[in-house]
């Protein structure tokens, strides 16, 4: 049976880069291994069921945070079990663009819902699995918004005001906090090959522990 893969996960607000930094994380990772032991994948979405629900997420509709919350954690739920738990059992390295720690950013720091509440769902929407790293950009509200309003159409998380992500970032930070071994901070004003070149070294550490490949 092979060895138990690796998760790593990224996080951020809304514009902060994070979705660029995992790209570039699995492109430097096929450079050490084959395209079949990596997996890049995201949330909400990453299994047809799961993306079927972020289209519906992702409109610009009046929603009660608690509906939201479900629906968030069935897409979870569907791409833990369906995706990645697969792939880790194979030893694959699984990179997901957004996990858990999205959910307590924007649903209890951003949204107002109880966090043990969530805590408790999210634990059955995860089946207990948590990333061996998380890897969170953290960037002023102030520029993430610029760069959104750059991209045109939003969808509705980033069509939120200034005060829902700045609560959301001050959720992020005080996450890092209370699990510090496991989510590293990167500065998102720094130029991208910075934060890659910070970021690859943390990925190196986990995935290949003493330097071996």
């Amino acid at each position: 049976m092979a060895r138990w893969g690796k998760f790593i996960t990224f996080e951020g607000i809304d514009g902060s880069g994070k979705s660029t930094l995992a790209g570039g994380i699995y492109r430097r990772l096929l450079e050490s291994l084959p395209k079949e032991r990596i997996i890049l994948t995201h949330e909400p979405g990453g299994t047809p069921f799961a993306n079927s629900l972020r289209e519906t997420l992702s409109k610009n509709v009046d929603r009660e945070p608690m509906a939201e919350l479900f629906t968030l954690l069935a897409s979870r739920y569907d791409h833990t079990k369906r995706l990645i738990i697969p792939a880790l059992q194979n030893g694959k390295v699984v990179l997901c663009d957004r996990y858990s720690d999205s959910t307590f950013a924007y649903q209890v720091f951003g949204k107002g819902l109880e966090y043990h509440t969530v805590a408790r769902l999210n634990k059955i929407a995860t089946l207990g699995i948590k990333p061996k790293l998380t890897l969170l950009i953290d960037i002023p509200v102030e520029i993430a918004l610029d760069r959104l309003a750059e991209k045109g159409k939003l969808d509705h998380y980033e069509s939120l005001d200034v005060h829902f992500f700045e609560r959301v970032r001050y959720g992020y930070l005080a996450l890092a906090k209370r699990a510090k071994r496991r989510i590293k901070v990167l500065d998102g004003t720094q130029s991208k090959e910075k934060i890659l070149d910070e970021a690859w070294g943390y990925v190196f550490e986990v995935v290949f522990p003493q330097g071996s490949v």
